[in-house]
């Protein structure tokens, strides 16, 4: 992983995708490594990346930055660089789903001690006229209540996708209590307020663990 701690992010990117059928999962962890090593690491105001799969031998990447600027000018730079381009010839080009993420709360930092990463997305209900504000405000709710005292929860916050699309993200310390503490949502009085702003069957949602 790439850790740079004591700053705070602002942005978040995530990216899901598959290996291409002829490729070794061995070799897509190699070169996601070095794509790392080589690239990210030397992107001024990047500050955490881990490489991710999940339970179904899908991987993904989630990357924090400082800020927008810093995110943008990665993107713009990352097609440029030879790892980049020998890392995604073995991805399945039609797999792949991006999204660049505006973190709502202040003071998110690299998390260090971890070992899942939940992350869905979802779209505000139709019949519910909501902000940025108020699912951050709804968030931290869940924090001040649900979550609070929480042994398992390394870092949890909201983030904007687009108007109406939004992102919770969970950094936990191990798959199996974050899986049950987000299945504990569902009827808990703490968590009414934000389940009862989005609309259910726009919930994409899954739980990664580091690979790199």
């Amino acid at each position: 992983m790439l850790i740079r701690p004591n700053a705070a992010a602002r942005v978040m990117g995530f990216a899901r995708y598959e290996r291409l059928e002829r490729v070794a999962p061995e070799d897509v962890l190699a070169a996601a490594l070095h794509w790392q090593e080589d690239f990210l690491a030397a992107q001024d105001g990047i500050l955490f990346h881990a490489f991710l799969g999940n339970l179904g031998g899908q991987f993904a990447d989630v990357i924090l930055a400082r800020d927008e600027a810093s995110f943008d000018a990665m993107s713009k730079t990352h097609a440029a660089a030879q790892s980049s381009r020998d890392f995604l010839a073995l991805l399945d080009p039609a797999s792949i789903r991006l999204s660049r993420n505006i973190i709502l709360k202040d003071g998110i930092m690299p998390p260090t001690d971890f070992s899942c990463v939940e992350f869905g997305t979802f779209r505000l209900s139709e019949s519910v006229d909501a902000t940025a504000d108020d699912v951050q405000r709804a968030s931290d709710h869940i924090d001040a209540t649900y979550l609070k005292g929480s042994a398992n929860t390394r870092a949890h916050f909201v983030s904007q996708i687009d108007e109406r699309t939004f992102s919770e993200t969970v950094f936990g310390q191990t798959m199996a209590a974050t899986r049950r503490i987000c299945a504990g949502y569902v009827g808990d009085p703490d968590c009414e307020e934000l389940l009862g702003l989005f609309d259910p069957q726009s919930v994409d949602l899954d739980f990664w663990f580091p690979l790199a």
